[in-house]
């Protein structure tokens, strides 16, 4: 079985944070492009590698600036992290009306047919408009 690094609070200096796996493993997340490295890259020689070559231009950032850009990038929330965009009004009011006719059938899931086609529609018409 192979050592399981651990996150370090220095490796701020190279423009990571970390994420945790299900398993409880971290895994390096660098805060600049949100690219997901494995654990085995948890180490500085590796994430300085990182920061020099794919952000060339943050490595003169002071640890204050790479602080704060740390702090925003958790304050976006999960979603974006795995690729969801944020929640705009039509995404939201698709997602009520799509609540809204599963409480109507009062019935399982297996209504595919019924249910999710005309929810599918109704999402892409509030989404994407009429046309």
């Amino acid at each position: 079985m192979s050592k399981k690094r651990k996150y370090n609070d220095t490796y701020v200096n190279f423009g990571f944070t970390f994420m945790t796996e299900r398993d409880g493993t971290q895994k390096p997340q660098c805060f600049l492009c949100d690219k997901v490295l494995a654990n085995r890259s948890m180490k500085p020689a590796k994430l300085s590698e990182h920061l020099k070559t794919v952000h060339p231009g943050h490595i003169s950032d002071s640890f204050d600036e790479l602080c704060a850009k740390k702090a925003r990038f958790e304050k976006a929330g999960t979603l974006p992290k795995v690729g969801f965009t944020p929640t705009q009004k039509p995404c939201l009011e698709a997602s009520y009306k799509v609540a809204y006719r599963i409480a109507q059938q009062k019935k399982p899931h297996s209504i595919a047919e019924t249910l999710v086609k005309p929810c599918a529609l109704d999402i892409v018409e509030l989404v994407c408009g009429k046309n």
